[in-house]
């Protein structure tokens, strides 16, 4: 699915309110999570065309939550955020660029690099220090590299929107160089150097989500850094910069080549856009506990193909009586259809894909 189909907006924002876990819960999986996933493969995609590398030779995608599949007891935890992002693979004998204080081969890396959505919107994030087992000197050689390429991560930092989590005292102020607060947090191992970036707030519509994946991809080369020194491998910074300097002088700006790719999508024709735009217009604004509800009472499922999150769908609410008719907003004239069928389905359409075939 492309950016420009997907957003976030006071629906999604409105269920870190809803006081029931379960429903929280499934929302999050069924809903949140699949286009989070989507909007991780935009920013993906971007990496891999500007720095002609493949993302996934070293790493994986990770979500949190991470829902088993069958829940024993009656889930009480209200999740407050959910995430997918990117981290090294779980492998023996890849990472031997670094060690583990207890002497263990290195399996998992303390690295992370994504998407989070919270009540307050949507953030990029990279952490470095949420495994506590690596070596004292395993991190020096991640803060060995920041203090090397200290100025291009800095400007980076501006492209990217992205600030580091960076600790002062003794003779380092809170203003300081990045280098000054660098050199204090490694001679007192103050390891948790977290970068994230400004908030995108609600709503979060697709030019929103285009500024992410740009964003996002401005500062994976820090993130692939991390995991080239992770492998025992020399950096290849200055080589991913100057192919995102490249892309840049070729592009101009990243709105150059989003404005041809909406051009290219002109020309499909012109029966599908009328579709597109009636189903644009059934996208209703619900009492949030009210739209999870749809999708609780539908099986978490398109009622017309029966597709869900896991045949990598995106789940709408439709009415079923359009309002253009006197379709009115309640819970019995709402079906949950996936992306593609919302589209097939036009506002000229009554029809209750809730219904076995043949009924009336």
């Amino acid at each position: 699915m492309e950016l420009e189909k997907i957003s976030f907006d006071d629906s999604d924002k409105n269920l870190f309110q809803v006081d029931d876990p379960p429903l929280r819960a499934d929302a999050i999986k069924h809903s949140i999570l699949p286009r989070l996933r989507f909007a991780l493969n935009g920013c993906i995609s971007l990496i891999e065309r500007v720095y002609e590398t493949e993302v996934f030779d070293d790493s994986i995608i990770s979500f949190y939550p991470q829902f088993r599949r069958k829940r024993e007891n009656e889930l009480k935890h209200l999740y407050e955020a959910a995430y997918a992002g990117l981290g090294g693979k779980r492998a023996k004998g890849k990472w031997c660029g670094v060690e583990r204080k207890d002497g263990k081969p290195v399996q998992f890396l303390p690295f992370r690099y994504g998407l989070q959505l919270t009540e307050d919107g949507l953030v990029i994030f990279l952490e470095n220090y949420w495994l506590k087992g690596l070596t004292d000197n395993s991190h020096k050689k991640l803060f060995d590299f920041h203090l090397e390429y200290e100025s291009l991560i800095h400007v980076l930092c501006y492209h990217s929107k992205m600030s580091p989590d960076l600790d002062y005292g003794e003779d380092v102020e809170p203003i300081s160089t990045f280098r000054q607060h660098y050199e204090y947090m490694l001679r007192e191992k103050l390891f948790d150097n977290h970068f994230g970036s400004e908030v995108w707030a609600y709503s979060i519509s697709s030019n929103s989500l285009l500024d992410v994946a740009y964003c996002f991809m401005c500062f994976f080369p820090v993130y692939d850094s991390y995991l080239q020194i992770a492998m025992g491998k020399p950096s290849r910074f200055t080589e991913l910069i100057a192919k995102l300097n490249k892309w840049e002088r070729e592009t101009d700006e990243i709105g150059d080549e989003m404005s041809d790719e909406s051009a290219a999508e002109e020309q499909i024709s012109e029966e599908i856009l009328l579709k597109a735009r009636e189903a644009a217009e059934q996208r209703i604004k619900v009492m949030p506990a009210m739209r999870w509800r749809v999708f609780q009472r539908d099986g978490w499922k398109c009622v017309a193909c029966g597709r869900g999150s896991q045949d990598g769908v995106i789940l709408h609410i439709d009415h079923i009586v359009p309002r253009s008719k006197g379709g009115r907003d309640e819970l019995k004239n709402y079906q949950t259809l996936c992306h593609l069928c919302n589209i097939g389905k036009s506002n000229r359409d009554e029809t209750d894909l809730r219904k076995p075939k043949g009924a009336h």
